[in-house]
């Protein structure tokens, strides 16, 4: 799924040495919340494959994009000069791109961005891609969401 295409491209891109550090999302959820953050499952699994756990730094608490955004801000202030980068890598679903960037800007974090999990099929046309399909509902309204959010976003006058 698209958690682990983000996964695996910031380990792939730690690895080729294009990001000094790996941040993880705390990933709170107010309804589970006694469940282990998933930041720091990804943290492990990124021990496993070879990143040293100094290189790793996870968020706290974060429930959505805004929340990860000023978290990622606080940790690069913790790291003082050093954490002073020209930008991060963004590394979220491409659907999500354009929001994520705009929320990250908005909390004082330049990205460059780098996207995966690109929702797109690779099936020549054909007649029945006319026809009414359940998934078709949901995916209505992942774009939905991501719209209403982004105009949420930029529409806000607070970062």
């Amino acid at each position: 799924g698209e958690g682990v295409d983000r996964f695996e491209a910031g380990v792939a891109l730690w690895k080729a040495g294009k990001a000094p550090i790996l941040i993880f999302p705390g990933g709170w959820v107010p309804w589970r919340p006694d469940a282990r953050p998933e930041g720091n499952v990804l943290a492990d699994r990124a021990v496993a494959l070879g990143v040293p756990r100094d290189q790793i730094a996870v968020t706290g608490k974060a429930s959505n994009t805004a929340d990860e955004a000023r978290e990622v801000a606080k940790i690069l202030r913790s790291l003082g000069p050093d954490g002073q980068r020209d930008a991060v890598i963004l590394v979220t679903s491409a659907f999500h791109m354009r929001r994520s960037r705009l929320i990250f800007a908005k909390a004082g974090v330049p990205v460059v961005p780098f996207a995966v999990d690109f929702q797109v099929s690779e099936a020549p046309f054909a007649f029945v891609d006319l026809l009414p399909r359940a998934d078709s509902i949901e995916k209505t309204e992942t774009a939905m969401r991501e719209l209403y959010g982004y105009l949420f976003y930029r529409l806000s006058k607070n970062k």
